[in-house]
């Protein structure tokens, strides 16, 4: 069996697709691995670059599809992976040389199925950017074992950050399908699955100066959106979970939907979006929270072009 399947979604990114690709196949220390590339309806030439700088690799496979979104392009990928474990990688992102070897060995020390490091956000003319083996801090790998409360607050890490096996990326069905942004519905369901082992260390690059985002659409509402919308269909997946921790989640994002409906689109407390966050402040477990969530997405989807899958 391969090693680890290194996936990879891209959507107009042909100016990264070089030094990506260049990252991916310097990566040390490991076995037989695979790349699993998809290109999610690209208009520009990732797909020709793809090919290009690819060819001379084994265990390539290059997925052409029509515009899904990243979550349903991902979960193609981890269908078609045969190895143990699955490395991810945003189709911008630079890792450091000793990114994946790093990982595994945090997750066979801790004995977890998923493990996520640090990252730093760059300017693409920076060095960081052709992936330079920098050296990296003598310090100890961390198990977290309350993760997915850190994780229900904020976003911790975009899929770049983490290695996962694949028994467990598949036994939690991927990214929700139903929600338009990948990474944070992963994070909810394979840390409700697992405790995470943490690799203190920077371990990967991300051009901040990037236009395109998935994550800016809409001026930034469709992030927040989606986190709504994952929040609100994990804690409906997840009935057994801690009546605190769901209470916390409905406050939360009903609050994040009526700051916004209040800042961009002029909502009053007397508006449905105040009335929704009064509720969860008062009767946070009172009738169906995820319903309750679902519709606060109404203020992000009303006021800006939010994408669904």
């Amino acid at each position: 069996m391969l090693d680890v399947s290194f996936v990879i979604t891209f959507y107009n990114k042909s100016a990264f697709v070089q030094q990506v690709l260049n990252s991916v196949f310097a990566q040390q220390g490991l076995g037989e691995c695979e790349y699993i590339f998809i290109d999610d309806g690209s208009t520009d030439d990732t797909v020709a670059l793809l090919k290009q700088h690819s060819q001379s690799h084994d265990n390539v496979h290059i997925i052409e599809q029509e515009n899904t979104g990243p979550a349903i392009a991902t979960n193609r990928c981890i269908d078609a992976v045969t190895a143990r474990y699955i490395k991810f990688v945003d189709g911008d992102d630079i890792l450091h040389p000793r990114a994946t070897l790093e990982l595994l060995s945090a997750l066979k020390e801790t004995g977890v199925d998923v493990a996520y490091s640090l990252g730093e956000e760059v300017l693409t003319s920076s060095e960081e950017m052709n992936a330079p083996d920098l050296p990296l801090p003598d310090v100890p790998y961390q198990t977290l074992t309350t993760a997915l409360q850190t994780v229900s607050r904020k976003s911790m890490f975009n899929l770049s950050c983490i290695l996962v096996t694949t028994e467990a990326a598949r036994a939690v069905g991927g990214c929700d399908p139903r929600v338009f942004i990948q990474g944070y519905s992963f994070a909810l369901r394979i840390l409700a699955h697992s405790n995470l082992a943490f690799v203190p260390k920077v371990l990967h690059w991300t051009p901040v100066d990037v236009a395109d985002r998935a994550s800016d659409l809409g001026g930034g509402a469709q992030v927040l959106h989606d986190l709504n919308f994952a929040l609100a269909y994990f804690i409906a997946d997840h009935p057994e979970l801690p009546a605190k921790l769901k209470s916390k989640i409905v406050q939360r994002t009903t609050g994040r939907a009526w700051k916004w409906a209040k800042r961009v689109g002029g909502a009053s407390i007397l508006s449905k979006h105040f009335g929704r966050y009064i509720r969860a402040v008062l009767f946070p477990n009172f009738g169906n929270t995820s319903a309750l969530i679902q519709s606060s997405c109404e203020a992000f989807r009303t006021t800006s072009n939010v994408r669904l899958p």
